[in-house]
């Protein structure tokens, strides 16, 4: 063993010193260097829209290595051949093991090298923003792994082949294979043309399968023994190749050998290929395992929680679906495991064709009902993705569904569970298996305003030619609602009228976009505050109107007029009443309504204004599980929060920000009329809080005063005209019991309509409402995703001093290497030439 470790030294010294002596490695590593880089920077446009993530970058290696591995290794054998050398260097001292390894790691070295000349990449990210470590860490690991296989195919090819070009073309399609068999949309094409023969290629010879984890931040061992193993046997058949080529009946021996290496290989893979072992969760927060949060809602049940995955086949399933029942199963373990088995799973198989059988009127009386009839009355129903099939699109009908049982409560159906929800299955679970323990589900008051539509001429023209009834109304926060439900809150839509106050019961008071508040209004919302109600308060002071006419836009501002300062204001909190501006914003297009032409299919005024404020990440505060891991926000003509710290510690409110705007925000006067001088970033800017948590006991902004019954008491026929009179002008309060309380205080609504209810927008709202009325424990589970990392877009001096750093600088070190090593190598051939000159 050691003279095996000795002789595979000398190689690596020997190749390696060949390889770096050549201007082509250097060549070679410039070209990996800049098409990666720039493929990652300049294809998706990084800096136009910036992410601190390098998924995308560890995407394109693939096919760059598919190049540049056998651009890399074509000569190690071929070169060796064609000059006849390879003779000689078989006769030498050295098993051919040592001469395979040896080869093997001077050219895994020289890819290493490549590979951190990208190093610059993840140093740019981590000045720019805020990059999962982790991630990155293990993506870098997964490139390194599957170098190394690309080089073991590169390698093996070559010994085959006389001519560097041939070699590098064959190599190049047996790497361009391993990596298209393991690629879904490809294994899809497959399945349409060849049928399950595309699943078992991918089984049998997929790469990218086994290295898609390593760019998500998760290192499986299965994976790695994948790639190891692979490395491994083809390096071995090339030691078994050299080491008997010149023997009789070498080929049949060889052929026997690689078949038998073939099917070792070809088992491992169908044994590990959908098998779970250990697993190392590298990413921020460790969103692949168990959170703590989960074990303790599971952990505090008294019995075990059942969960039914209902699943078709997975035979019957398409190509990106097969995975999915592997994937469900391995969370659910994690999570029975993690509670003490406190969570009970199984798998049921069904088959959508026997709900496409006979109907009830065709079936005979004493034919029983199959199992997937009994479960549609339960709401476990097949549901239609889309398939390729002989070359032809079609759709079919899957089942991939979890029911989730507790006592004797009826069993809670998770629907139509795609690979997509794989990130949320912890989630959606854990939010069954909470709201299943509860004794009634939470109720929330949803206040929030309806809207009048506005038709015009033509358009009201059109329904009436139609026969058909124009809308009266428009409800902009029917998202809000339906969400909610979604997330089994009982919800109480109240239209806040005189004949539809607060409903006395419930958990949690939400209110959005709050309208020209009345006294009584106003107190309902005091009382539920001082009473210590978890509230929700969105408040938008101003919203603007844009007027197309030709290729001009109009903007003219409509105030909202919230009336909720005399509210806060008592316990140190308001709206701020001016005009707020940040240089972090986003465009917004707007269309003529009289074109129906152009809302139909785009088009319009593209504005890009300061009002259109966007929110990243950077500017969340990750210290409070609210905004922990929330995405970019789209805070659409918001004011800011003004916070008096003198009467916020007279009441002892504890007040934390939620979010904020950038450091280059600035606010404009609200008496001011825009123009353009208004949105130019001035020379002094700040951050402004946008939403804040207070906690605590909130100042009764109507104390002193009585209020009388509300409605009139049974009793009563009626109430005089004049109390009616003066409970809108001057309501006073009854005597109220206090208690802290919470609320939630942001200062834009419009980030809450159906048209903005973008991504982050919507995680806001509901870790908000879960927080104030369950708790935090949900909220840990849901920000286990990958987070939403962009940034704030770079300078343009900024985005030039990167795009050198990451291209011309790393560039010119490797340039600078090449010329310090060759002048390295000219001195040395000058000392031996004197040397030699001093003993003549």
């Amino acid at each position: 063993m050691k003279e095996l470790g000795r002789a595979t030294w000398t190689i690596f010294r020997r190749e390696a010193a060949a390889q770096f002596a050549s201007p082509m490695a250097y060549i070679f590593i410039i070209v990996f260097l800049q098409v990666s880089t720039g493929l990652f920077l300049f294809l998706p446009p990084f800096f136009v829209y910036p992410v601190a993530d390098m998924t995308a970058f560890f995407g394109w290696i693939v096919p760059v290595l598919c190049v540049f591995a056998p651009a890399a290794t074509m000569r190690i054998w071929a070169e060796e051949r064609k000059e006849n050398t390879i003779e000689l260097l078989l006769t030498f001292p050295v098993p051919a093991p040592a001469l395979v390894l040896g080869k093997f790691l001077a050219a895994f070295a020289f890819y290493l090298v490549a590979l951190a000349s990208t190093l610059m990449v993840p140093l740019m990210i981590a000045w720019l923003g805020d990059p999962d470590g982790g991630t990155i860490l293990s993506g870098y690991f997964g490139a390194a792994l599957m170098g190394a296989l690309f080089i073991a195919i590169g390698m093996f090819v070559s010994g085959f082949c006389r001519d560097q070009v041939t070699a590098f073309v064959l190599s190049f399609l047996a790497c361009g294979a391993a990596a298209l068999f393991g690629w879904s949309v490809f294994v899809t094409i497959l399945e349409g043309s060849l049928g399950v023969l595309g699943s078992f290629l991918r089984s049998m010879l997929g790469m990218t399968v086994h290295y898609v984890p390593f760019t998500r931040g998760i290192v499986e061992t299965a994976d790695v023994l994948y790639f190891l193993a692979w490395t491994a046997l083809l390096l071995f058949l090339n030691g078994v190749y050299l080491e008997g080529r010149n023997r009789p009946n070498v080929h049949i021996k060889f052929l026997g050998t690689a078949a038998l290496v073939a099917v070792v290989g070809g088992l491992f893979n169908l044994v590990f290929v959908d098998r779970s072992l250990a697993r190392f969760d590298l990413t921020e927060n460790n969103i692949y395992t168990v959170s703590e949060a989960s074990k303790d809602i599971l952990g505090n049940l008294k019995v075990p929680v059942q969960a039914n995955v209902y699943i078709s086949p997975k035979d019957k399933m398409p190509a990106e679906f097969k995975t999915l029942e592997r994937d469900l199963v391995d969370k659910l373990r994690e999570l029975s495991v993690a509670s003490g088995r406190m969570l009970e799973w199984k798998v049921v198989h069904m088959e959508a064709a026997n709900v496409l059988g006979p109907t009830k009127e065709e079936k005979k009386d004493d034919e029983e009902k199959s199992l997937e009839e009994w479960l549609i009355e339960k709401g476990v129903r097949p549901f239609s993705v889309r398939a390729l099939r002989e070359d032809q699109a079609t759709t079919q009908l899957i089942y991939s569904s979890i029911g989730v049982a507790y006592k004797e409560k009826p069993e809670e159906i998770i629907p139509q569970v795609l690979p997509s929800h794989l990130p949320e299955i912890e989630y959606r679970l854990m939010s069954a298996v909470f709201k299943l323990t509860r004794e009634k589900e939470p109720t929330v008051a949803l206040v929030a305003p309806y809207e009048d539509v506005v038709i015009p001429p033509h358009i009201m023209q059109m329904y009436a030619q139609m026969g058909q009834r124009p809308p009266q109304r428009d409800d902009p926060f029917v998202m809000l609602q339906r969400l909610l439900e979604h997330e089994k809150f009982t919800v109480r839509r109240v239209k806040f009228t005189k004949d539809e106050p607060l409903p006395e019961d419930y958990d949690t008071l939400v209110v959005v976009n709050p309208r020209s508040l009345d006294k009584r209004q106003q107190w309902e919302i005091n009382r539920a505050l001082v009473e210590g109600k978890p509230t929700f308060l969105a408040v938008q002071n101003f919203r603007w109107d844009y007027s197309v006419r030709g290729q001009v836009a109009n903007i003219s501002r409509q105030d909202e007029s919230p009336a909720v300062n005399d509210i806060l204001s008592p316990s140190g909190l308001e709206i701020a009443n001016d005009i707020l501006m940040d240089s972090n914003h986003q465009s917004v297009t707007i269309s003529n309504p009289s074109n129906p032409l152009e809302r139909l299919f785009g088009g319009g005024i593209t504005l890009n204004l300061p009002m259109h404020i966007s929110v990243n990440p950077s500017s969340m505060n990750r210290e409070v599980s609210i905004t922990n891991r929330v995405g970019q926000l789209f805070y659409l003509w918001g004011s800011r929060l003004a916070l008096d710290e003198e009467k916020l510690d007279e009441r002892e409110l504890e007040v934390t920000t939620l979010f904020s705007t950038s450091d280059k925000a600035w606010t404009v006067p609200a008496s001011y009329s825009l123009t353009r001088t208004n949105f130019q970033k001035p020379t002094v800017t700040n951050a402004y809080p946008l939403a804040v948590l207070a906690r605590g006991q909130f100042a009764d902004s109507f104390a002193g005063r009585e209020r009388p019954a509300w409605p009139p008491p049974e009793q009563s026929p009626g109430m005089p005209p004049q109390e009616l009179e003066a409970w809108d002008d001057e309501p006073p309060a009854a005597p109220l019991s206090p208690n802290p309380g919470m609320l939630i205080l942001t200062g834009c609504a419009e980030m809450f309509k159906k048209g903005t209810l973008m991504r982050g927008n919507l995680d806001f709202f509901l870790n908000s409402v879960d927080a104030l009325t369950l708790g935090e424990e949900l909220i840990h589970i849901r920000s286990k995703k990958p987070l939403d990392r962009t940034m704030d877009k770079p300078s343009s001096a900024a985005r030039t001093f990167w795009k050198f750093m990451d291209m011309g600088f790393a560039t010119c070190i490797v340039i600078a290497a090449g010329i310090g090593r060759a002048v390295l190598a000219r001195r040395s051939r000058e000392r031996y030439a004197a040397s030699l000159r001093r003993k003549d």
